[in-house]
């Protein structure tokens, strides 16, 4: 009890440092930080936007829109400053040249998004390496212009990086694989060129440098960029998404480093490029993958059976190549379906939800168009659940070489939500087991060699929307219950013995002329509701126009007055004049 009495300083020193916790920040933030704030909306923000950020005493700018404040220090950490750029009437920037040294002043700044906005010749510089602290970094579609500063490799704080959607030219540097803390990499949509460089190989890195390689890397995206040459690189285990769609890579794939066992690779997707020869083997081994893309390469030979130990798999694209051979059997081993993996793989300790739903909602599409289905990437076909983020499950093997029947174990795959096979060479008839496919809603055998007849069963599958068995060699009646009442001659043209019903036809509205569009559309208006409510209030009205000239004889008077006066001025001497006069008495 005699502790404070023995140690008054302590107790003083304690109740300062409460104190100053406590009422450190009455005032709001600091005034520097304040300072730079008012200078970036002045310079860069259009008018309407950001009212809170006024110039004013007792303006605290921790509670402004768009700031976020450290409840601690007061220092702000957080400013999301993303679509906020001037434009004139014709869209075209108005804003200046982005000053960089605006940023210094937050001393705890570590999340900075400047996304969508119009910075005129925006180009990096050195200032914005000079910001260390920073931990995520968003710069997408701000046409940035120039190469990819080197001294970013010095940024070892930062977790994530976007500079997506740019103008960005030359080639990647390799000094990224000194951003140790790199979480998620995002350059697509730029004009990089050169190679892809092998930026998780630490022996690059002298014995002299004192940093850890870059080993944490969780979602890389370098899509639709001039890349070119051979892909030859070492996959960390802890690499997720991996997107190289739509650069001009050459050769065979040569991607390495997958052990079964410690590998979480979720989404490969190298479409669109020149890749030649096989899929290789290394990729069979990683049992995680569950999108693998590879379409729209120069792939050939025939499809390994290896393919189905992907038993993960929901959307597994080999379409627009050169693979020959038959359709292994074995694929109905693979799920094709629903696949938790955000939470299943376990990258939320590293990468939030929200991180991770940034990124990845964007990286593959699924698109609909006369009756094929392409995968593609950078869309957002995704939808939201929870903590789990899900997505079609496909199969396209479409614009290949294939031969011979197609297998009836294809059937057994009751989660499948799109199965393509069209543009092939295979024969046979459409197996009877097709039934099955419970979830199907997109079912295209189009341009190929089949024959025989349309299962009647078909017409179970309640869930099917497209349908298009066109161009074969098909016969029989085509079915016409159900959903098949709405397939047209297009879902069943090129197959000369097949017949089709009335039914099986849509028929089209005729053509209506610009006359009767227009009376069409002047009829919005419930003809006999418009009757009744019209005939009330003109009972209505002429019920208390005689209520109120019965009850005031002065009203009366003038009533007839001035309609004596009106029929008059109207007709004149054909009332005549002995009407007049005794009127007027």
């Amino acid at each position: 009890m005699d502790w404070p009495r023995k140690k008054p300083w302590l107790v003083l020193v304690v109740n300062t440092i409460v104190l100053v916790q406590v009422f450190g920040h009455v005032n709001g933030c600091f005034p520097e930080e304040k300072r730079s704030l008012l200078e970036f909306k002045a310079a860069y923000s259009k008018e309407t936007l950001l009212p809170s950020w006024v110039d004013h005493p007792n303006s605290d700018c921790c509670k402004w829109e768009r700031v976020t404040c450290d409840s601690s220090s007061g220092h702000v950490f957080n400013l999301s400053l993303q679509n906020l750029g001037k434009h004139d009437i014709y869209g075209d920037c108005l804003s200046p040249h982005l000053n960089w040294s605006l940023f210094l002043s937050f001393k705890e700044l570590t999340i900075l998004d400047l996304s969508h906005n119009c910075f005129q010749d925006f180009v990096f510089d050195e200032g914005i390496c000079e910001m260390n602290q920073l931990e995520e970094l968003y710069l997408k579609g701000n046409n940035l212009q120039g190469t990819f500063e080197t001294c970013l490799g010095n940024m070892t704080s930062l977790r994530t990086l976007d500079l997506s959607h740019n103008s960005l030219r030359g080639s990647i540097p390799t000094s990224i694989r000194h951003m140790s803390s790199l979480r998620i990499l995002n350059l697509g949509y730029n004009n990089f060129s050169g190679n892809v460089p092998d930026i998780f190989d630490g022996d690059m890195i002298s014995e002299s440098d004192n940093t850890h390689p870059i080993s944490g890397l969780h979602i890389i995206d370098l899509s639709h960029n001039q890349l070119c040459g051979e892909l030859n690189i070492q996959i960390p285990p802890s690499l997720v998404f991996f997107s190289l769609q739509g650069n001009r890579l050459t050769g065979v794939i040569s991607i390495h480093g997958f052990d079964s066992t410690t590998n979480n690779l979720v989404a490969l997707d190298l479409s669109d490029n020149a890749f030649n020869g096989t899929i290789p083997g290394s990729i069979y081994r990683i049992e995680s993958l569950v999108f693998l893309l590879l379409a729209g390469n120069q792939l050939q030979d025939e499809l390994s059976s290896q393919l189905c130990q992907l038993q993960s798999l929901q959307i597994l694209d080999l379409s627009r190549n050169n693979i020959t051979g038959s359709i292994p059997s074995c694929l109905n081993n693979i799920a094709f379906r629903d696949v938790n993996f955000i939470v299943s793989h376990g990258i939320e300790t590293s990468v939030s939800y929200g991180q991770a739903r940034r990124y990845i909602a964007p990286m593959f599409r699924l698109k609909f168009r006369m009756g094929q289905v392409q995968f593609m990437t950078k869309g957002s076909f995704f939808s939201y659940e929870g903590s789990s983020l899900k997505t079609m499950s496909a199969l396209d093997l479409s614009s290949n070489q294939l031969t011979g029947e197609i297998p009836r174990e294809l059937g057994d795959l009751s989660s499948l939500h799109t199965l393509n096979l069209s543009h092939n060479h295979l024969t046979g008839s459409i197996p009877e087991s097709f039934h099955n496919l419970h979830s199907i809603e997109s079912l295209d055998l189009s341009s190929n060699s089949l024959n025989g007849e349309i299962p009647p069963n078909l017409q179970d599958l309640y869930s099917l929307e497209i349908f298009n068995v066109s161009y074969n060699n098909l016969s029989g009646i085509a079915p016409e219950g159900n959903q098949f009442a709405d397939f047209d001659d297009s879902n069943y043209e090129g197959n000369p013995f097949l017949r089709w019903t009335n039914s099986n036809r849509r028929i089209p509205p005729s053509p209506t002329t610009p006359l009767e569009k227009g009376k069409k559309d002047d009829c919005f208006i419930d003809l006999a509701s418009f009757y009744w409510t019209f005939s009330a209030s003109y009972v209505t009205v002429l019920l208390a126009l005689v209520t109120i000239l019965w009850i005031n004889p002065y009203w009366r008077s003038m009533w007839f007055y001035f309609v004596v006066r009106f029929l008059l001025k109207c007709f004149g001497r054909s009332l005549g004049d002995a009407f007049y006069k005794n009127i007027m008495k």
